[in-house]
């Protein structure tokens, strides 16, 4: 059967079909309602960048450009690469919050971990663990909260050329 899917994030949308009439006369319907633009072929959508090849029915999703910006938001664009989103048998514990939290370090450390938790999300399942951990303590990080967000980034510097690969 004939299909048009819609995807709608505030002012982005993302529209699939498999019937070439039927998305042009729901696209006719939607530009007299709404002031629309057509992109052609998706290629980016909320940050993520798609690379899509009908011949070979391989799909790549990646999000580098956010991770780059990630880093130069955090000073950490020369940071030296690690090869682990977190270090091995780490635990974070409540105990290493501060009394008195300083607005600013937890302000910063919420963008970070917002970011961080957009990306495992999308395209990074590999860093998803460790940014659970972090987010225990957006309210009230402490020093060892934000090494451990920090070692994300040194992660993520290192690999984040790497792209999600789906194949038919």
């Amino acid at each position: 059967s004939e299909q048009v899917l819609l995807s709608l994030f505030v002012d982005d949308g993302l529209c699939a079909t498999n019937s070439e009439w039927l998305y042009k006369l729901f696209l006719s319907d939607l530009q007299k309602k709404f002031d629309l633009s057509n992109q052609g072929d998706l290629s980016f959508y909320l940050g993520v960048a798609v690379d899509h090849n009908l011949g070979t029915g391989v799909t790549t999703l990646s999000q580098e450009q956010f991770v780059q910006t990630l880093l130069e938001r955090f000073n950490m664009v020369c940071c030296k690469p690690v090869s682990t989103p977190s270090e091995p048998n780490s635990h974070l514990v409540r105990g290493d919050q501060p009394q008195n939290p300083d607005k600013a370090v937890v302000q910063d450390y919420q963008r970070l971990i917002s970011g961080l938790m957009y990306l495992s999300c999308f395209t990074r399942p590999d860093i998803s663990h460790a940014v659970n951990q972090c987010a225990k303590f957006m309210s009230n990080p402490g020093p060892t909260h934000v090494i451990a967000a920090k070692q994300i980034l040194h992660y993520l510097a290192g690999i984040k050329h790497l792209k999600l690969t789906y194949t038919l």
